[in-house]
């Protein structure tokens, strides 16, 4: 005869059995109950000694309720450790097992289980702590999550998708991005997650995160869903997302999806210290509602922020009055070039509209460059400064100042970096793109060192674009690195050949050698950001 208490935690045990095929653990019944767990224990106790249920000893989830319908328990080998996050060297040892229901099991000598450490696969519910139950196969379908094996015997749990020439290994993470492979061992597939809470592992599926946190991360996955690439063989990701009226090489156009998976859920703001083109921050202002902090050196290019940001439809109209031909754009070029000289100081009106037209409508693009037949087109340039009147953002605020200030006027915000690029010896980077034409702005005795002991002393964890060049691979070596492609569009059509290139043995297209570098915000405090 069992009391009220006790049949209701013999309830709740054959109900957690028959949803999930393995026991509750001593914790999640104290927690469902809202008792001690010594309370607990002592209810257990008292079952097993009135023949209700069968415990093991020292195994957490080997609980067998002996009147649920004949319902089995069986016993699985705990065999090892599985990375969830970078690949680990592969372990298979112990004498460990866990408790799982007969019926799941179509044969026990296929299955096996793996304790699973790090968070890369926290959106399909496996969480660093967890055991997942694995079946023995050398093949998957495109989707499933696998136990692979890549490089020198590193073992790894991933979804697994195979493309044209290689393998892609996604992690379930929105700060990860996937590995990807030309070879790959397949040792098993998952079919089953056994979730660990014994250490107190907090589980993240959204329902514990406060309402404002909720509507970011809904946002950020509606954005991230909508500019997936159509094309499975694509080098790239994500879809092109063009959303600033500047033309500006070099700009992170095709990037914005890759950073932007990368962003905390529950950042606040995002600091730009190189704000540039924009593309990236615009992007996360305009579809992810993020305020919008931006510096720059360049005096010209602020002003022309500035001016875009404030009153778009005044400077519309002041760009409506040039005719795009080569006369005005050398006038119009004679006087930034006076600007530049400090010979003459234009208004900033005047300043802004210049700058425009000379940088969107020039060969590069480039400012002080040289004008480009495509763009002196009367059509071309009425789509194009229609961008300048449409353009509509909310909490945008540039500032001409240094990279440096912006590190002492906000250390705890979390910043995305995009510095010129380190184009020393080891660099495969398309040379022609920097420094910038034949002024440059941005590129002339930049201080990439002084950046990096800034960026390692930064409290509000950051993402940073560069050039992938061994010398930044080595001096952020401790930071998480992604290694994204794509060609860029001041080289589509190109089929000239320079003599670098072909000393070289290049082609004629111009492919970005990017590196993506994330470190997570490490500043922990009421009102600030946490660690992603």
């Amino acid at each position: 005869m069992l009391t009220k208490k006790q049949k209701e935690l013999s309830d709740y045990i054959k109900r957690y059995i028959d949803k999930n095929g393995y026991s509750p653990t001593i914790e999640e019944m104290a927690r469902h109950f809202k008792k001690a767990v010594g309370t607990i224990h002592e209810h257990l106790e008292t079952l097993r000694e009135k023949g209700v249920l069968e415990k093991l000893d020292n195994q957490p989830r080997a609980i067998q309720l002996l009147d649920t319908n004949n319902k089995e328990m069986i016993e699985i080998p705990l065999v090892g450790t599985i990375a969830a996050g970078q690949p680990i060297e592969a372990v298979e040892a112990g004498s460990e097992t866990v408790a799982v229901l007969k019926d799941e099991i179509d044969d026990m000598s296929k299955y096996y289980a793996l304790r699973v450490t790090g968070d890369s696969m926290i959106n399909e519910g496996i969480f660093d702590g967890d055991i997942v139950l694995i079946r023995q196969q050398k093949t998957a379908e495109n989707g499933q999550t696998v136990v692979a094996i890549i490089d020198d015997n590193e073992a790894t749990l991933k979804k697994i998708y195979k493309e044209k020439t290689k393998f892609r290994l996604q992690p379930a993470n929105q700060t990860l991005l996937p590995f990807f492979r030309k070879e790959v061992e397949i040792r098993g597939v998952v079919t089953k997650i056994i979730r660990n809470l014994d250490n107190k592992i907090e589980i993240n599926n959204f329902k514990n995160l406060d309402a404002e946190t909720l509507k970011f991360v809904e946002k950020k996955n509606k954005f991230l869903n909508s500019i997936k690439s159509n094309n499975p063989d694509s080098v790239n990701k994500y879809k092109r997302v063009v959303v600033s009226p500047l033309r500006y090489a070099g700009g992170k156009s095709l990037g914005v999806g890759f950073i932007v998976e990368l962003l905390p859920d529950n950042i606040k703001r995002l600091v730009s210290p190189f704000f540039g083109g924009g593309s990236v921050e615009i992007a996360c202002n305009k579809y992810l509602d993020l305020p919008i902090i931006g510096c720059d050196i360049f005096d010209i290019l602020v002003n022309y922020w500035q001016i875009q940001i404030k009153n778009p439809k005044a400077l519309y109209k002041k760009l409506l009055k040039f005719k795009p031909n080569e006369s005005t754009y050398k006038k119009i070029k004679d006087k930034l070039k006076a600007q530049w000289k400090k010979k003459i100081k234009l208004p900033p009106f005047n300043l802004a509209s210049y700058y425009y037209f000379n940088h969107n409508l020039s060969y590069g693009p480039g400012f002080l460059g040289w004008p480009s037949k495509i763009y002196l087109n009367k059509e071309r340039y009425k789509t194009t400064i229609e961008k300048v009147r449409d353009f509509s953002v909310k909490n945008i605020k540039i500032e001409c100042s240094s990279f440096e200030k912006a590190f002492t006027e906000y250390p705890n915000d979390f910043f995305y970096c995009d510095p010129p690029y380190l184009l020393g010896e080891d660099t495969k980077m398309f040379r022609g793109i920097y420094p910038m034409r034949n002024i440059p702005v941005h590129h002339n005795g930049f201080e990439h060192e002084k950046l990096r002991d800034l960026l390692k002393k930064h409290k509000g964890g950051f993402v940073l674009s560069y050039n992938n060049c061994k010398t930044i691979r080595d001096w952020y070596s401790e930071y998480k690195q992604y290694f994204p492609k794509w060609q860029y569009t001041m080289g589509q059509g190109e089929t000239r050949i320079g003599l670098n290139r072909k000393n070289g043995n290049h082609n004629h297209v111009k492919e970005s050698h990017e590196i993506i570098i994330f470190c997570p915000p490490t500043f922990v405090g009421r009102s600030r950001l946490r660690s992603a």
